[in-house]
């Protein structure tokens, strides 16, 4: 009884000083990937499945920060 408490109590602070929160929604990416040599940019599900079949033609994906989400916020 005492260990599953004191494993709760661990849990708890843990998740308490887990790093800051993430402010992207499931599923989108904090990036943009562009295909050099393609001329094309992928976000989000585009990305995933350009990257499941098999990335760029030529080279690699290069990768940009989006920034900060502005989910609905008008400033």
């Amino acid at each position: 009884m005492v260990k599953i408490a004191l494993l709760s109590f661990v849990m708890l602070f843990l998740f308490g000083c887990s790093p800051e929160k993430i402010n992207w929604p499931r599923g989108m990416t904090p990036f943009f990937a562009e295909c050099e040599y393609e001329g094309k940019v992928y976000t989000d599900k585009a990305y995933f499945r350009k990257k499941r079949v098999g990335g760029c033609e030529r080279g690699e994906f290069k990768y940009y920060d989006r920034g900060e989400p502005n989910l609905g916020k008008n400033d």
